[in-house]
């Protein structure tokens, strides 16, 4: 396995649970507003790190690790910020 492949796969796990979860969401409700808010940040945050590492492998050039660790983070502090409040 690549390193792209190792990068996108956990992303496009966190993509398909964080989707669910906005499918089975009331959104009239000031708390599922909220928790919709912070997995639609997770997935678009982790779709634009997908398209971001694909368009740079294309490139041929590699990105850094303290940037993937970076938007990582970012993306399982949302990701885990709406598993709380729900």
């Amino acid at each position: 396995m690549d390193s792209v492949e190792r990068v996108a796969i956990p992303l496009l796990i966190v993509q398909t649970i964080s989707v669910v979860f906005l499918w089975s969401l009331d959104t009239l409700g000031h708390v599922s507003q909220t928790i919709f808010t912070l997995f639609l940040a997770a997935d678009l945050l982790a779709f634009a790190l997908i398209a971001h590492i694909y368009r740079t492998d294309k490139a041929g050039s590699t990105t850094g690790g303290s940037y993937l660790f970076a938007w990582m983070a970012a993306i399982a502090i949302l990701f885990f910020a709406g598993l709380i409040v729900s």
